[in-house]
């Protein structure tokens, strides 16, 4: 028993915040024997704050709370940054946005609150996938902080701008020539990491970053990346609709995969329905078949860059359908 008995329950009853109900009830009654005010030696205080912890952690709502609490980042610092707003929150952690401590430059923290050995593992290979790569598309690993509960946090570099999803959101969809651009824009990146050895894995509307002032795009998230998978590799995750069929059957990921996902990321931009992978009529047919090519279940029938350098592929598209190569800063609606 810790001497600070205002601290974390589960430090007061000496178990993992992974700890079952059953374990939890299991070292209460250990400690409560010992501490019972009852006894000779017994301590009152310590018993009382002992019989607290235990009815919360096992009351299954007032645990959810105390977790969620215990899991706010905000307004704390870790290693040498300090944690200012959340930005957004998923199954696995949530992601903030924060700033050096020192400098006062933006960063983004990107905590998992589940600190089991394998979750640990998945964000600190998110953290090897990149940690090394330097592209403008990509943000910048800044550090890897483990914090006193044992989890871990991965401080990268902010970048600011809406999701395409937020775009799509408020617009419905963007008109064709827009879709090719990010689709250019997303390819080079593609092409980039794939030349590195590395499979993002989870290419959707949510992880595209736009910055529609200059025309550029950043893919974040690199929670399910692959480094060089080998044969027997195992995916650990996908996101419905997006995933290609290898990565929903959990098989290995290869550069093929994330096409089949930007295709079908294009797909929902364009206005389209993703579940039919049907898009409205006024798209050109020209757009339409290239993005087909991308769609095919066989994941080695579909195109790689072996044989095709995509980049120039749609940048041929632009001049044919458009009549220019740069989209000279055309506006997005409403940003």
């Amino acid at each position: 028993m810790g001497d600070d008995l205002s601290g974390n329950l589960y430090d007061i009853l000496e178990v993992s915040p992974r700890a079952r109900p059953e374990v939890i009830n299991a070292a209460y009654k250990v400690l409560i024997q010992e501490y019972h005010p009852d006894k000779t030696d017994g301590d009152q205080k310590i018993a009382k704050v002992i019989n607290n912890a235990k009815e919360i952690l096992l009351d299954k709502k007032k645990r959810e709370a105390y977790d969620k609490e215990r899991n706010d980042l905000e307004e704390t610092d870790i290693g040498g940054f300090r944690v200012l707003e959340l930005i957004a929150e998923g199954g696995f952690g949530r992601t903030y946005r924060g700033e050096h401590i020192k400098l006062k430059t933006p960063v983004c923290i990107k905590h998992g609150i589940n600190i089991s050995p394998q979750d640990a593992e998945i964000l600190m290979d998110e953290a090897r996938a990149i940690w090394d790569l330097r592209h403008f598309g990509i943000p910048a690993i800044r550090d890897l902080v483990r914090l006193d509960d044992g989890s871990y946090a991965i401080v990268m570099s902010y970048i600011p701008g809406p999701t395409l999803a937020k775009i799509i959101e408020k617009n419905t969809r963007l008109d064709p020539e827009h879709v090719c651009w990010v689709m250019e824009r997303t390819l080079n990146i593609l092409k980039y990491l794939h030349y590195h050895g590395v499979v993002h894995g989870d290419v959707k509307p949510q992880n595209i970053i736009m910055q529609p002032s200059s025309h550029t795009v950043v893919l974040v998230d690199y929670g399910l990346a692959m480094i060089r998978p080998k044969s027997d590799a195992k995916n650990i995750g996908y996101t419905p609709y997006y995933a290609s069929p290898e990565q929903m059957a959990g098989n290995v990921l290869i550069p093929r995969s994330d096409f089949y996902s930007l295709a079908m990321t294009m797909i929902y931009a364009l206005g389209g329905d993703v579940a039919t992978k049907e898009v409205p009529e006024t798209v050109p047919d020209e757009l339409c078949s290239f993005l087909r090519r991308f769609l095919v279940r066989d994941v080695l029938s579909r195109p790689g860059w072996e044989i095709e350098d995509f980049t120039d592929s749609i940048a041929d598209l632009r001049l044919k359908l458009f009549g220019r190569r740069r989209s000279e800063m055309k506006p997005i609606p409403n940003f």
